[in-house]
């Protein structure tokens, strides 16, 4: 279930308020691309900055367009195990394909603290737990060793890998790994991943896509050529704080505003120039790549 290419979904805003409208015009139109699966209340979405009230708004504006059609993860996180749970329990009542869990953020617990912390998650839900490597934000990482222990659980059954050093660690494990870190993917890939979560879906899900099926095609070549020149553009909407870039670039081609909230800030005029001529490089790939791509 948890391979190919998930999006997680941004969220977004309009004077200062969840734009409802926005976000279900942009889940319809994800529906027609070939994303695997939607993540809700992601980083990406700026969950951390969203209000109990407004997450919920956010989640029923997303099952409302995206029904069964997909498979829609639900984020959860915090520096308070309790608090998780509380969260877990709380969206059972939602039609969710799981939830993508991250370690507790801030008070760098070590592993056996991470290693219960899972546990106390998969014990709260007969779902499915995605696990989140995601160390940068929550400043402890979640060792190769201690999934090994965690796969025990029988619904752990993925996880989110933002480390790329983990990646060959992982391989052999019974767990799906999912690559966190877009400009990572083909190294993931090539370790036995199966597939990613990532920002970028938003504007080249096709091309990402292309890239795990020329790898399964066993056309190397042709899938580093495409990578390597996929890569600029992966970074640069990693070249101010997530969001704002990705917001910026889907303003160009959707009716929502590339607004972010505080201490988010919006992409400089600089950036969005950039994004721009990266717009437009997307579409010559698109053009240059599509015989590798058929």
């Amino acid at each position: 279930m948890f391979s190919g290419i998930w999006l997680p979904i941004v969220t977004p805003f309009r004077n200062g308020e969840v734009d409802v409208d926005a976000l279900q015009r942009l889940a319809d139109y994800y529906l027609r691309t070939e994303i695997s699966g939607f993540v809700a209340l992601s980083t990406t979405g700026e969950a951390a900055l969203l209000q109990e009230s407004e997450r919920l708004t956010v989640l029923q504006a997303l099952t409302d367009v995206i029904g069964s059609r997909l498979p829609m993860l639900i984020g959860v996180g915090g520096a308070n195990t309790r608090d998780v749970l509380h969260d877990i329990q709380r969206y059972e009542r939602w039609d969710c394909a799981g939830y993508l869990v991250s370690p507790p953020s801030y008070v760098c617990p070590d592993q056996a603290g991470v290693q219960w912390h899972f546990e106390q998650a998969a014990l709260a839900t007969e779902r499915p737990i995605v696990l989140y490597d995601v160390p940068h934000r929550t400043g402890v990482a979640i060792a190769p060793e201690t999934v090994a222990r965690l796969v025990e659980f029988s619904n752990i059954v993925a996880i989110k890998e933002c480390v790329k050093e983990h990646f060959s660690k992982l391989r052999g494990l019974p767990i799906n790994v999912l690559c966190g870190t877009d400009e990572a993917l083909d190294d993931c890939l090539h370790s036995g991943g199966t597939g990613g979560i990532l920002a970028s879906a938003h504007v080249c899900a096709d091309l990402l896509v292309a890239v795990q099926e020329l790898i399964r095609a066993d056309r190397d070549p042709d899938e580093r050529n495409l990578f390597a020149s996929l890569l600029p553009v992966l970074r640069l909407l990693f070249a101010a704080p997530n969001p704002s870039a990705i917001k910026a670039m889907l303003a160009f081609d959707h009716s929502m505003t590339d607004e972010t909230r505080m201490p988010i800030t919006r992409a400089s005029a600089q950036l969005v120039e950039r994004l721009g001529t990266a717009r437009d490089r997307l579409q010559d790939l698109r053009a240059e790549f599509a015989g590798a791509m058929s």
